[in-house]
């Protein structure tokens, strides 16, 4: 192996990775179905998949099937695999059965490993045994071209076009420089033509399939007789004249050598349509269809989710209820706990009184029992009388009885009466004396206790016994009332407990409703979703034999459409064998085994400047007598790997083009050099064009020197200029004309070449012509592409594009929009573009420039501002348009000024003082950008105010300063917010001086309604997020409708006629609307921060990064702007603490501050 061939090998293999070094060519690791998007119907077995935001080259894919994207395929699993595929515009058409649904399936295929293609590169350099011609183009010896004064094709061709003929057509390897238009596809038809008339076998590749087939189709149309097979394309044609030729379609070719098992499919399909059709189905797709995008699980569980709800607000009412119990047996407990204390209290307040009565008590217990005493004494004594007198009476009876008989008789008694008398008398007399001794001491004793009782009783007074008695049955009562009131708290508590337990326990069993629910369940119903789904399962049940019989006819067509892939694997190498012209990529080429076979007699290779050393080298390898190498090294060269190795050894077979390897850069070194033909008179465009191109890229630096020319007749250039400069300023003072950086910190953005090139795209499209919007970034591609989407102005006829240089390379357009996003402020890329400089960043944009004007054929638009154009440096890209913009003999640029036509009215347009292009521009913006609205400071409150009112999702408002205006956009505002719409607003926070001044204002009227604004809008509005330094103005309705530009909605107030236009455009646009609010941080800033400091909400504020190669030129942060006295100095200071918005910029944020 050459030494060289050894680097570059080496090289490759660093592009691949350590990991793809290990794996084989044949391995499946890493391959795996992968979705690539949803699709969209077209028409029965059609589909189309978007291709413009996401990279999908069907030449890499295997396994191509349309099913859910709920996760990959799986056999018999609503998979429909792909027959066919069809390469357009900004998407892919893909074929299935036509018995697929209409809704919910997407693109789902076998990817390969990201760095497949640069190990197949490795492989392909590894297999080579004897590079050929490769050796003689690396070590520049190439072989020499014919004489300039050459002809061929019978004269036909003549000069450079000739030498380029006699280059494909004669043994060697070659070069051929040549500048868009200069008719490369026209000599390579009609080499390909000769060539395969003299059985020669040709490979024609380049590095894009669009490449391929402009040459293919030239080839195809230049021989006569063509047979199916003779010339092959290999791969995806993105031209419809090549992919529905059956003569060179390689796809179409293989249908024909297995029409029989096709045609078997196609009965199979038909039979599944007319099945399809029958009745029941047809009533079952009805109900389909009017049930799609109807999720039943998602209604049943939103459903029940709504109803758990329902319960668990039930359970909270009843927490609530027994919550308000507990609350009221609290109070009744308080209030019982109270009244016992006031009892008890007043009964502590007679313990003097009581201890006084308690004495009065106890000395009344003495004398009463004293006299308890004395009772019995007397009763003794009187009860010691009765005897003795008895005793008494009966002796005296005794002696006044007569007779000695009678005395005699009772003479026994008298001596007992006598003898027990004086016992009696001493007994009587001794009881007598104890009562009278007791009857004394209890005298005494109440002589000396009832002063001190009557005393006690009177320092007692008014409190008495009963009074006692009454505060004991009082706290008795109320002690009774506290233990009932704690009974009946200690219940009301346990039933709060019981009910809060059972809300737990429900919330943890089930989720509570989540916030669209309710409209979910409403939307179902109100469109009668459940009902239609219950008919739907009811139906299915009916017409179960049929589905089954549809299934079983789906599953024999994809098993059909399993063979039909078995039987083309085997067809495809055997028609591309024996093919005379194999035309496909070079990646192509190198993966499939059949192309990479060979052998080849000559090899063509268009597009060659923009294609990789190695790739080129594995493709003049294969080639036998010829290689002829056709490009423009003015134009963009090979994509630089982002693992291109750092020795210069290796890295210099990966960033050169095929003409720097052989000392070629610049159009002197093209000519001078033997093995370069250079065509440099192109069929494109025209003189003014030609002139522009070739003093950025294609004029000789010598005098006398070559230079590009053009075939194409001069037009009046007053009337229909070539080159239209737009310039953009003034549109910056409204927000149009600022270019912005997008959030990942790369490329640039603006709102102006959007405008201005959807007016032009459609202006021309309405002509009849194709158009196609270039410019250098990918940001401005996508906010330009994704407001054509919304507009539905993409995959129309003729084609409006959008994309970056690189995307258009080898594609031409009646027009071309340049979109530079240059706005003065800052050049940008195309700004700086310098081919002639030493720095790839300067010859990379003069490249892109080159590039996007080199696609038109009628007319070239340049959209940038003037200011930028003015301060462009000398030899710049810009600096050549200032030149030949500059009014003069020289003038081939028209120039016209859009914000002098934005919105002009048609009576402003004067036909004296206009030109024929600022008409034809003001015809294109009054049609195309209008019809959106352009409002003035007149109408614009009419339309913003029509669209609040409308608004169903909502409201975002930049709005610097609220002055009196505020007053007639607030209660529509409120209005929104009271119908259920988000709505925000962004204002300055109080250290702006308008605002100041307001509230400041001698007029104490005035200085009173300024204070009053900001607590009224945060009233009427809900919610106001304080931005310090804001300039936007901006006004976004349900993210669909954007209104940009220079008046500010909250403080604008009619002026004098002498006073600055105010402009707002209307945008219509999702998309649009979602890049704006994204750029804006709408989301992140409308969530402020509350500082954990002083718990004040904090205001928005940007600050600018002056790291050096920092991702972002600014970052937002969260500061508190409360105030507070300095407790050492006396002078009121912010609080001071900040916080970053987003995560990633914390970075930036001062430690000391941060919170």
């Amino acid at each position: 192996m050459p030494r060289w061939l050894d680097e570059m090998t080496q090289a490759v293999a660093a592009l691949c990775g350590t990991r793809a070094a290990e794996r084989s060519s044949g391995s499946t690791e890493d391959r795996q179905f992968k979705y690539f998007g949803d699709v969209v119907h077209l028409e029965d077995g059609w589909y189309a998949l978007s291709t413009y935001a996401r990279q999908v080259n069907p030449d890499d894919l295997t396994e191509m099937c349309l099913a859910p994207r709920s996760g990959p395929p799986a056999a018999g699993d609503s998979a429909y695999h792909v027959i066919s595929h069809v390469a357009e515009t900004e998407r892919l058409r893909l074929q299935v059965g036509a018995h697929a649904p209409v809704h919910g399936l997407g693109l789902w295929a076998m990817g390969r490993p990201d760095d497949f293609l640069d190990k197949s590169l490795h492989e392909a350099l590894c297999a080579i045994e004897d590079p050929g011609l490769a050796e003689q183009l690396v070590s520049d010896r190439l072989s020499p071209v014919a004489p300039l004064t050459s002809t061929a094709c019978a004269g036909v061709l003549q000069g450079a076009q000739a030498q380029t003929y006699l280059a494909c057509t004669t043994p060697g390897i070659r070069l051929v420089w040549g500048p868009p238009g200069t008719g490369k596809t026209t000599v390579l038809k009609r080499a390909i033509d000769h060539l395969a008339s003299r059985n020669k076998r040709v490979l024609l590749v380049s590095g894009t399939n669009i490449a391929v087939d402009n040459a293919l189709e030239g080839a195809v149309k230049t021989r006569t007789g063509l047979l199916p097979g003779e010339l092959v394309r290999v791969g995806t044609p993105h031209l419809a004249s090549v992919a529905d030729d059956p003569r060179v379609c390689l796809a179409l070719l293989v249908r024909e050598r297995i029409r029989e098992t096709e045609d078997r499919r196609q009965q199979t399909e038909s039979d599944l349509l007319a099945l399809r059709d029958s009745p029941v189905l047809t009533r079952l797709r009805g109900l389909e269809d009017a049930l799609s995008g109807y999720d039943p699980e998602a209604y049943r569980q939103a459903h029940d989710r709504l109803a758990h709800g329902s319960r668990l607000a039930a359970l909270t009412a009843d927490v609530a209820d027994a919550d308000t119990e507990v609350k009221k047996a609290t109070g009744h407990r308080d209030h019982a706990a109270e009244v016992v204390r006031r009892c008890l209290a007043a009964e502590r307040s007679v313990d003097d009184q009581r201890a006084q009565l308690m004495e009065v008590v106890r000395l009344q217990a003495v004398l009463d029992s004293m006299e308890q005493e004395l009772l019995p004494a007397q009763s003794a004594a009187r009860k010691a009388r009765l005897p003795l007198e008895r005793a008494r009476q009966e002796l005296d009876t005794l002696d006044l009885e007569q007779g000695v008989r009678a005395r005699l008789r009772n003479r026994k008694r008298r001596a007992e009466l006598t003898q027990a008398l004086p016992g009696l008398v001493a007994r009587q007399v001794n009881l007598a004396e104890a009562a009278s001794r007791a009857a004394s001491a209890f005298d005494r004793q109440r002589e000396l206790l009832d002063p001190r009782i009557d005393e006690l009783t009177r320092l007692a007074h008014p409190v008495d016994a009963a009074e006692l008695t009454r505060l004991a049955e009082a706290t008795a009562r109320a002690r009774s009332s506290l233990d009932d009131t704690e009974d009946s708290l200690s219940e009301a508590r346990q039933k709060h407990d019981g009910l809060r337990a059972r809300f737990s326990r429900a919330q943890q069993q089930q989720p509570g409703p989540r916030p669209d629910d309710r409209t979910t369940v409403e939307a179902a119903e109100r469109a009668d979703f459940p009902a239609l789904e219950a008919k739907r399962t009811a139906l299915r049940g009916k017409a179960a034999t049929t589905l089954k019989r549809c299934r079983d006819l789906e599953k024999q067509h994809e098993q059909l459409l399993k063979e039909i892939s078995r039987l083309r694997a085997r067809a495809e190498p055997d028609i591309i064998r024996n093919a005379k012209v194999v035309a496909t990529t070079l990646a192509r080429m190198r993966i499939n085994k059949a192309v990479a076979a060979g052998p080849y007699d000559v090899v063509l290779v268009d597009e060659a400047a923009a294609a990789s050393l190695p790739e080129l080298v594995v493709a003049v390898a294969k080639a036998g007598e010829t290689a002829v190498l056709l490009g423009d090294f003015c134009q963009l060269g090979p994509i630089e790997h982002r693992r291109t190795p750092s020795d210069t050894e290796l890295s210099r077979w990966l960033t050169r083009d095929c003409f720097a390897v052989v000392g070629i850069g610049t159009p002197d070194e093209a000519m001078a050099h033997p093995g370069c033909a250079a065509l440099l008179t192109t069929h494109r465009f025209g003189p003014d064009l030609t002139e522009l191109v070739n003093r950025i890229a294609y004029g000789s630096t010598l005098p006398d020197g070559p230079r590009l020319d053009s075939a194409v007749v001069a037009r009046n250039r007053e009337e229909d200029p070539e080159i239209v400069l737009i310039t953009t300023d003034r549109l910056g003072d409204e927000g149009l004309g600022i270019a912005r950086t997008p959030r990942k910190g790369k490329g640039r953005w603006w709102t102006a070449g959007s405008v201005v090139a959807q007016a032009l795209a459609e202006h021309h499209r309405d002509q009849g012509e194709s158009v196609g919007i270039v410019t250098p970034y990918n940001a401005q591609a996508d906010l330009t592409h994704d407001w054509l989407a919304d507009q539905g102005s993409l995959h129309r006829s003729p084609p409006v594009e959008v994309g970056t240089a690189h995307r258009f390379q080898g594609r031409e357009f009646d027009v071309v929009v340049l979109d530079l996003v240059e706005d003065g402020r800052t050049l940008g890329w195309t700004g700086l573009g310098d081919l002639g400089s030493d720095r790839d960043f300067a010859r990379t944009g003069a490249r892109l420039f080159n590039v996007g004007a080199t696609r038109a054929r009628r007319r070239v638009y340049i959209v940038a501002a003037w200011s930028a154009v003015s301060r462009a440096a000398t030899g710049t890209v810009l600096a050549h348009v200032r030149e030949l913009a500059t009014p003069g003999p020289d003038r081939r640029i028209l120039g016209v000024r859009a914000a002098h036509l934005l919105g002009m009215e048609e009576s402003e347009l004067s036909a004296e003082d206009s030109t024929a292009i600022q008409r034809e521009i003001w015809q294109a913006f009054d049609g195309h950008v209008r019809w959106d609205a352009v409002h003035d400071e007149h109408d614009y409150f009419p339309a913003a105010l029509e669209a609040i009112d409308a608004a169903k999702e909502s409201i975002w408002l930049w709005a610097p300063w609220y002055y009196t205006r505020l007053w007639d956009v607030l209660p529509h505002l409120n209005a929104a917010r009271l119908r259920g719409v988000r709505v925000v607003v962004f204002v300055v926070e109080d250290s702006d001086e308008g605002l100041r001044r307001q509230l400041r204002h001698p007029n104490a009227v005035t200085a009173a309604d300024a204070a009053r604004r900001l607590p009224e809008l945060q009233a009427g509005v809900g919610q106001v997020v304080r931005i310090r330094t804001m300039h936007q103005k901006i006004l976004v309705v349900d993210e669909r409708t954007t209104f940009l530009g220079s008046l500010n909605t909250l403080s604008h107030s009619p002026r004098g006629s002498g006073a600055r236009r105010e402009i707002m455009v209307r945008f219509r646009g999702s998309r649009f609307a979602r890049t704006l609010l994204e750029h804006e941080h709408a989301s992140a800033l409308s969530r402020p921060a509350v500082c954990t400091r002083c718990g004040s909400e904090m205001e928005a504020r940007k600050y600018k990064i002056n790291q050096k190669k920092a991702p972002r030129s600014h970052y937002w942060v969260w500061a508190c702007p409360t105030k507070a006295t300095d407790p050492q100095t006396g002078k009121p200071r912010s609080c001071g603490a900040v916080r970053e918005v987003h995560p990633q910029d914390a970075v930036f944020v001062p430690r000391q501050r941060r919170i």
